[in-house]
């Protein structure tokens, strides 16, 4: 499930790459979540799912779904001019601003492993915009500010995974963007050309939408730890997607820059579970001991 659902991540960047080449970045991520709501609201109606339309924490629910506006448009606005892949490894940063926002909001301790495996992540980063080289584009700054924003929306959600129910998360995140940008349309609404035009604004909500569901459900059978490096099938799925459609070749950079991410990427994964391991045996080394 969590491989589907990070295919369909891949599906979801190349639709909204295609649709944001004939109407308004803007209106490709209205599109985006107000099919996505429709969707999401027949599957999630409140007669089979009422703790889906409830929440106890409206303010935190509003500024999610505020922050996933601003990062999905951004997004949106950067595979303008950026190939997929590229915009996809800048993404593999996030881990760094969610850190960093940890430790400033959520009171969590870094030790000097992570803290190597985020300065690596950095010089990463560095390889695949090379800022100051001639081939800089200065569309990196949307996607790179995309995923700072976007640190804010997991931090937001660890605090509202406490109290609400994966249904309202996923309902409200897609509502509120609907309903706030379905005011603007009349004023920045572009008609799509033909009917093929319609595929991929409407493959954005249907492939946003499905692949939360897969990624959710995912999560209710597997620990985080072990489905987070599954995570990079996404960029393999993305080099094959933007090869086929839009004749994408990744430049040597693209690669490097990514495969420093990943490793770093990996490597904290890596120390996750080895320090959950050992707190592991030391919880059952003293219940034994307690037994005896």
């Amino acid at each position: 499930m969590m491989l589907i659902a990070v295919t369909l991540f891949a599906c979801l960047d190349s639709t909204a790459k295609l649709g944001g080449a004939v109407v308004p970045a803007i209106e490709v991520v209205w599109f985006r979540f107000t099919i996505h709501f429709v969707l999401v609201a027949i599957l999630l109606n409140p007669w089979r799912a009422p703790t889906a339309w409830r929440t106890t924490a409206p303010k935190l629910q509003v500024a999610r779904a505020a922050v996933q506006i601003a990062c999905t448009g951004l997004n949106f606005l950067a595979l303008s001019y950026l190939q997929i892949a590229q915009t996809l490894s800048i993404q593999f940063m996030g881990p760094i601003f969610v850190t960093l926002l940890s430790v400033l909001f959520l009171g969590e301790v870094v030790g000097r492993y992570r803290w190597s495996a985020i300065f690596i992540s950095f010089i990463g980063v560095l390889i695949i915009t090379r800022p100051g080289v001639g081939e800089f584009n200065p569309a990196f700054g949307f996607i790179i500010l995309s995923v700072l924003i976007g640190a804010s929306y997991s931090i937001i959600t660890r605090r509202l995974a406490a109290t609400e129910s994966a249904g309202s998360m996923l309902l409200i995140m897609a509502a509120l963007p609907a309903i706030i940008l379905t005011p603007l349309m009349p004023f920045i609404w572009v008609w799509p050309a033909d009917y093929a035009d319609w595929l991929p604004l409407v493959g954005t909500g249907f492939f946003g939408a499905i692949s939360h569901y897969f990624h959710i459900q995912a999560h209710r059978y597997a620990q985080a730890s072990f489905l987070a490096p599954l995570q990079y099938f996404q960029f393999l799925a993305v080099l094959v997607l933007g090869f086929a459609i839009f004749g994408d070749v990744p430049t040597m950079w693209t690669l490097l820059g990514t495969l420093v991410l990943v490793g770093s990427g990996l490597f904290i994964w890596y120390r996750e579970r080895k320090i959950a391991q050992a707190e592991k045996r030391k919880r059952l080394s003293q219940i034994a001991l307690g037994a005896a």
